[in-house]
């Protein structure tokens, strides 16, 4: 279990295991099969690390293709070449975040001429098995992995100030930058009173909405590269999603809102209205596309993406908000 820094700095080679699983990537898929069952794997079987001659990592293969592929396929052809390793001389530290990161079982670990010398897997972490399959609990693990490592860094005072505080800088940033739009458009806010009341509803219902998307775009960021089918797929999924809930919660809030202008124009319900529809789905697209953005600039979606959606959602909501009610009112 790690404890401190100290642990943190250990080289991973002390952690390394044998695997047991390799398969050689000039051999067929029955050939593979064949040679997998003829030793005694005394190991838990997470994945299936491909192999050339000189023991060189290639490849990964994963359990599905060796069993639903044709036998007579060779494993060179059905591999997946990005594999993510670590070097033997590399610290447990960077292990333990790459398994946060990637929400891998385990780690090939290479030399300098990248032959495979082992794996370290999740229970380097975890002083208790658990089974591999429970979902819930393999989550669980990865999110107290990452805690665990932050802890272990930053376990004085000033240190966990610094971490934390370019998030809250980029949160008053944000705010500021709010402020700065509000005074922007102050004649419609002083002639259109009704406005004010509802931008923090508007803010709301943009940050929720662009969270969820972000959310929900997190959980197909694991790989190297970007997965850019899926990313079409999900954008095209999420901007129906949240026009569908943008008109909702603007049919909602707009009946609400006819209270407040009873005797009066109807004209600025529109504006709420059409804003709160408007606002939610500029707000989904921009969460979902943060992290892939993120991802593909290899930088951990994870830890950047809150921080940049909220503040992104606030401006849009805002400044479409304001700028729509000034056009129609004004």
């Amino acid at each position: 279990m790690i404890r401190d820094a100290a642990t943190l700095s250990q080289p991973v080679s002390r952690h390394v295991k044998p695997v047991e699983t390799t398969i050689q990537a000039d051999l067929t898929i029955a050939d593979a099969i064949r040679s997998l069952r003829s030793r005694k794997i005394g190991q838990t079987v997470v994945y299936f690390y491909v192999v050339d001659g000189d023991n060189r990592l290639v490849g990964v293969v994963p359990t599905r293709t060796l069993l639903l592929e044709e036998p007579t396929r060779a494993i060179r052809d059905v591999m997946i070449g990005a594999v993510i390793s670590i070097n033997a001389d590399m610290t447990l530290e960077l292990a333990l975040e790459l398994f946060a990161m990637h929400r891998l079982l385990a780690l090939p670990v290479v030399d300098a001429d990248g032959r495979l010398l082992g794996v370290v897997d999740v229970q380097l972490y975890a002083d208790e098995t658990f089974d591999l399959a429970e979902s819930r609990r393999r989550d669980d693990l990865f999110q107290l992995m990452g805690v665990s490592l932050e802890q272990a860094r930053h376990a004085k005072a000033i240190l966990g100030f610094r971490l934390r505080m370019p998030w809250l800088t980029a949160n008053i940033a944000g705010g500021l930058i709010c402020a700065a739009i509000g005074a922007a458009f102050d004649d419609v806010l002083a002639k259109v009173v009704v406005l004010s009341m509802f931008i923090p509803l508007v803010l709301t219902l943009s940050e929720s909405i662009s969270i969820q998307s972000m959310t929900m775009s997190l959980q197909f960021m694991h790989g190297r590269d970007v997965p850019w089918k899926q990313v079409r797929q999900r954008l095209n999924r999420e901007w129906k999603t949240s026009l569908l809930l943008g008109v909702a919660s603007a049919i909602m809030v707009s009946t609400v809102a006819l209270l407040w202008v009873r005797g009066g124009s109807v004209a600025p319900v529109g504006v709420i209205g059409l804003s709160i529809a408007a606002t939610m789905v500029f707000a989904a697209m921009e969460g979902a596309l943060v992290p892939v953005l993120l991802h593909a600039a290899r930088l951990d979606p994870r830890l950047a993406s809150g921080p940049l959606v909220l503040v992104l959602a606030d401006i849009l909501a805002l400044t479409t908000y304001l700028g729509l009610g000034t056009w129609w009112l004004l």
